[in-house]
């Protein structure tokens, strides 16, 4: 009964933000790649996204990281939609395409070649988790401007359980870390995002930074705090329940959805 109150609790806190735009995102733990095979995941990787790419796409966005600093899986895969309808309808929608460019394919060995590459493509999925988390507009995204993506860039996550109080929470974050490191130059963007289905964290917090030296920089500064910003911290705190991890993650590349490619990151790759 009390952990059903909580998530009554800790849903009510989120619907503060439930006029606001929604964001679905799928994330996929890819884990126990050995180091000598994850060059060869990122290319067959690259390889079957671009293949799976079209027009009737229902995701509007994914990106690929390599897991470098924390406990777990090797690679992270988080995909965006627009509602959980666009979630459920997309994989199928991808496996079709792979299928018919395959199919589509005359050279008898090629195609061969291609059906096989699919299955050990397919297979460093096998050890797989995953979830579905919700962000929203007002703070789920923040960046600035003319911001530079196609660079491999750190991501740092942290992941943390609530007393109930879920948004208060993640907008508290916002508030004291993620606005103002953003608006003064020191990570590139940042945002939160909520539990919604499977078995993760309940808030979890995400900042960007150009590099890992940055990154280092940016924790080790000693910036003046604003009093909304020490309020927010003393907030985010006091809604700490229990323990949380912090993972750092390197941008291997994102799909680029005008291109139809999945966009190695660095230029011209």
């Amino acid at each position: 009964m009390k952990k059903v109150l909580l998530l009554f609790i800790a849903l009510l806190s989120i619907s503060m933000y439930a006029q606001d735009d929604i964001t679905y995102e799928s994330a996929v733990y890819i884990n126990d790649v050995a180091i000598s095979e994850i060059p060869r995941f990122v290319e067959l990787h690259k390889k079957f996204t671009d293949m799976s790419l079209g027009k009737n796409r229902t995701m509007t966005a994914e990106w690929v990281f390599r897991h470098w600093y924390g406990s777990g899986h090797t690679f992270v895969i988080y995909s965006q939609y627009n509602s959980m309808e666009d979630f459920h309808k997309d994989p199928d929608i991808a496996n079709k395409n792979i299928k018919a460019k395959i199919n589509a394919t005359e050279d008898t060995n090629e195609k061969e070649n291609l059906w096989k590459e699919w299955t050990e493509y397919r297979s460093f999925s096998n050890a797989h988790s995953d979830e579905v988390r919700v962000a929203y507009n007002a703070t789920g995204f923040y960046q600035l401007e003319k911001t530079d993506f196609d660079i491999p860039f750190t991501m740092v996550v942290g992941k943390y359980n609530s007393s109930g109080k879920w948004g208060e929470m993640g907008k508290a974050f916002f508030d004291w870390r993620i606005k103002n490191s953003v608006d003064n130059g020191s990570s590139m963007s940042g945002g939160v995002s909520y539990h919604f289905m499977g078995k993760s964290s309940e808030v979890e917090v995400w900042q960007c930074y150009t590099n890992l030296v940055e990154f280092a920089k940016a924790v080790t500064a000693k910036n003046p705090e604003s009093e909304l910003a020490i309020k927010a911290r003393k907030t985010f705190w006091n809604l700490v329940d229990g323990a949380h991890e912090d993972q750092i993650y390197v941008h291997i590349g994102h799909v680029n959805m005008e291109k139809g490619i999945f966009d190695l990151a660095g230029k011209d790759r």
